[in-house]
């Protein structure tokens, strides 16, 4: 007996066959595992791209379609999407839409339920978020007398030119895309600007003739922001240097015509681009006139008027809480100065009916000269960059032959924001500029 109880200890035979059958329900949940594991991470990357592009195309301003729709659709080609669950977190406005999407999926284990583990779960999320910045632009095109010549004498005059180049910029700018958020004023100007009958009569400026309806700013009016218009008084209707006038598109006088009057907050480049074909020229040149009222129609404490325009039809009602705030993050400032010349002295007639001499240059006159109001030209852009206002300038046809025409260079180039942002053209390089003007804000705008 003792033998034979020796003889079975010593005996090995069957031993491997025991070890593989303690073995083989682990090395099945090992095997096993990792197949389900890989299928987990197959479905979960499937399911993570899915929902990236889905958020993506939701978060489009361009989209129309409903954001579950949109997601939905991104998600059907998934071969387990009847079982996936989708959490949705979205804001959408006129300029900004956030998507948030969560999908939520139990995918059914093959093996591992050998061991309790029945349902292997994953969550996916992502967020897009695509952001339109509000643009407001102030383009102010100088319509003096000078815009009629010609370099050569063959060659186009220079309003001929400025008009395509600046229609170009205005459709260049006001894309359908960009219309909801972005507003354009042209500012016309030649010895001052015109602000148009129904506008001068409305802020309450005292009229003294109904020939033109230019306000007369006060010397310390420039560079200090919104100033009380109904304290100011009209520019007298008179000319100083185009007693005749037989040329097609110039028309006498220092303050431009009704049809050369300003557009106030526009997104319609219809009615941009037919204001610069019809604006018409006119004597002077002043320029800082022009700038501070390009800068007013971007001071936030405009915003009165502008809803009083919008509820009189003049400004669309989407834009009568502009202009924004300086420090809006949302918000991109833009003003747009562009002259042929340097600028005039202003002089004016002491008396409204007193009898003008044909060129001038002699009578009853008070004024102020260049000097003046090239200090006055400074102070608003210094106040436009200060409060972050994108400043460009251009100097057309500025010859440097001419002392005051290459001061003024020098002029422009320290309005703009930067020495970059001053283009110095001649002929149908205008076009480039304006063209180079608007790319910059476009790439301006989707950096903030």
């Amino acid at each position: 007996m003792k033998r034979l109880i020796d003889q079975f200890r010593r005996d090995g035979g069957g031993n491997v066959a025991i070890i593989v059958a303690l073995l083989i329900l682990p090395m099945l949940v090992l095997a096993g595992g990792a197949t389900d594991l890989a299928r987990y991470e197959a479905h979960r990357a499937q399911l993570q791209d899915g929902v990236d592009r889905a958020v993506l195309a939701a978060a489009s301003l361009r989209q129309t379609v409903p954001v579950e729709t949109t997601v939905q659709d991104y998600l059907k080609s998934l071969a387990f999407i009847e079982d996936v669950d989708l959490d949705y977190d979205y804001t959408v406005s006129l300029n900004v839409r956030t998507i948030k999407v969560k999908a939520s999926y139990d995918m059914t284990a093959g093996f591992l339920p050998l061991i309790g583990i029945h349902t292997l779960p994953m969550v996916v999320a992502a967020t897009a978020q695509e952001k339109r910045s509000n643009v407001e632009i102030s383009l102010m095109l100088d319509v003096s007398g000078s815009m009629r010549f010609r370099e050569p004498a063959s060659a186009p005059t220079r309003i001929s030119l400025l008009r395509p180049a600046a229609k170009t910029f205005v459709d260049t700018i006001l894309t359908t895309e960009n219309q909801p958020t972005t507003t354009i004023s042209i500012v016309p100007y030649a010895g001052s600007v015109n602000i148009g009958s129904t506008i001068f009569d409305g802020i309450g400026i005292a009229r003294r003739h109904n020939h033109s309806s230019c306000m007369e700013f006060a010397t310390t009016d420039y560079g200090v922001g919104l100033i009380p218009f109904n304290q100011r008084g009209q520019v007298p209707h008179f000319t100083q240097n185009h007693a005749t006038t037989n040329e097609a598109g110039l028309d006498w006088g220092w303050c431009p015509s009704e049809a050369t009057a300003i557009s106030v907050m526009s997104n319609n480049p219809t009615v941009l681009k037919n204001k610069i074909d019809t604006m018409r020229m006119a004597d002077g040149t002043g320029s800082a006139i022009a700038m501070n009222w390009g800068m007013m129609l971007l001071e936030p404490a405009l915003r009165p008027y502008i809803a009083q325009a919008a509820a009189a039809g003049m400004v669309p009602n989407q834009f009568a809480n502009r202009p924004a705030p300086f420090n809006d993050p949302n918000t991109l400032k833009v003003i747009v100065l562009m002259t042929d010349g340097e600028i005039t002295y202003q002089r004016r007639p002491n008396q409204y009916d007193y009898p003008r001499n044909p060129e001038g240059d002699r009578g009853n006159y008070t004024w102020y000269d260049a000097g003046v109001a090239n200090n006055h030209l400074q102070a608003v852009c210094t106040r436009a960059k200060n409060n972050g206002v994108l400043v460009f300038t251009i100097g057309f046809q500025l010859n440097d032959a001419n002392q005051a025409q290459r001061d003024m260079k020098t002029k422009l180039r320290n309005c703009a924001s930067s020495a970059s942002h001053y283009y110095d053209v001649a002929g149908l390089d205008i076009a480039g500029a304006f063209n180079s003007i608007a790319t910059a804000i476009q790439k301006v705008k989707l950096t903030q």
